[in-house]
Parts: structure tokens; sequence; C-alpha cells
């Protein structure tokens, strides 16, 4: 009996604390192929919906992944473009936002350069990211694996290209990620050296003892 009213006060306080999430959907679009998603997921959480531009736009010869004298080349391979392009900084009180989805198209298999642009504008310590991409073929795998590693006060959640989703696909995506950026269950026992945050996004002192982000993962010290 113990058990079974456990299992429903822990559901009842996960649909609670997800129905209580201030959520910012965030996108950068080159050919409103993200843009759509962005829209769709706003629609779905009822959240903010929060373009990312660039001061100075990217022109259609950029769309030639092929020739390396472009400014996305550039950029994407660190060939001399900037590493941070500056971007309009327009979003006011980004520290109210609990969970953000972050969109972009994927450039040479990794973000824009302008999403992480915007990431060391806003900072989000100890928020809640969940990525989601646009291609024609080129999958998610090292954007998973490079903002979690350049960001790890972050808490990142597993992103999704969404390249032929359909609506009620992403539906149930978008509110099964709200459920789980509670951590309820996917915090983990850790003995890493790797460097650990608070839950306030500042650094843990040795010795901490609880739940911190550690990798970009919630993870209990």
């Amino acid at each position: 009996m113990r058990k079974v009213l456990f299992t429903l006060l822990a559901a009842t306080m996960m649909v609670s604390a997800s129905a209580q999430q201030k959520v910012l959907v965030a996108y950068f679009s080159f050919t409103n192929n993200t843009k759509a998603y962005a829209e769709k997921i706003t629609a779905i959480t009822g959240g903010d919906l929060y373009e990312i531009v660039p001061q100075t736009a990217y022109g259609g010869e950029n769309s030639n992944y092929y020739d390396e004298t472009t400014r996305a080349y550039k950029e994407q391979y660190n060939t001399g473009g900037e590493q941070r392009p500056a971007i309009h900084a327009t979003l006011t009180n980004a520290a109210q936002y609990d969970v953000v989805f972050l969109g972009s198209p994927i450039w040479y298999s990794k973000s824009p350069r302008v999403i992480l642009a915007f990431l060391d504008t806003y900072g989000f310590a100890g928020k809640t990211i969940v990525p989601f991409v646009t291609s024609a073929s080129t999958g998610i795998s090292k954007v998973n694996e490079e903002l979690p590693a350049t960001y790890p006060n972050i808490y990142w959640i597993e992103g999704r290209r969404l390249n032929g989703v359909s609506d009620a696909d992403l539906q149930t995506w978008v509110q099964g990620v709200l459920e789980s950026a509670t951590g309820i269950e996917d915090v983990q026992t850790t003995q890493s050296d790797a460097p650990a945050y608070t839950m306030s996004g500042q650094q843990a002192p040795e010795g901490y003892k609880g739940v911190v982000i550690q990798n970009g993962k919630k993870q209990i010290k």
C-alpha cells in the first residue's frame, strides 16, 4: 500500500511540476524549416517564442555546403570565421525560464555558432535545455555531444531531429520532455571527478552533498 501511495505521489508531483514550468522556445532558422517546428512547440507548451537573430544575416550562398569560402563554413570549421557571431540580444528576463527548447538547423553536423552566442549571452546555468534541429539528412548526435560538453552547468535533455515528425508524435515527445524536465527519473549516482554545479548553476564546493549538474546531467553526490 505504501508503495502504491508513493508512486501516485511521485506521479502527481511530476505532473504538477511540469505544469508550473516556464517555457521558452528559442530558435535560429535559416530557411524557415526550424521556425515552423518552433511555432508548433510553442503552441503545445504555451511557452514564449523567441527568434535568435544574428546582427549580420546569413546570405543564400551559405546554402552551398561545399563552398569553403562561405561564412557558415568558416564559422563551423573555425577557419577564420567568428566562433560567437554577434546576435541581437533582445530577450528580457531570461532567468524566469525553467525549460528552454532550443532550435536550429544543423550546419556541418553541429549547431550554428549563433546558438553558442545565444547560450553565452544568457547563460541559463541550472536550467533545462532541450535541443531540436532540422536537417534533410544529418543526425543530431554531434549536437547532443557538443552542447553539454561546452555548457556543463546546464541540465541537457537529449534533443531530436524533427524532419518528418507528425504533429501527434511531436506533441507526445514535447509532453514527455516536460515531464522528464523535473529530473525525478533522470537523477543518477556518480563518483565522477568532472566539475559539478548546484541547481542554481554555481560550482559545487568540495564535499557538497545533494543533486548537482555534472556533464550536463543531474547526478547525486
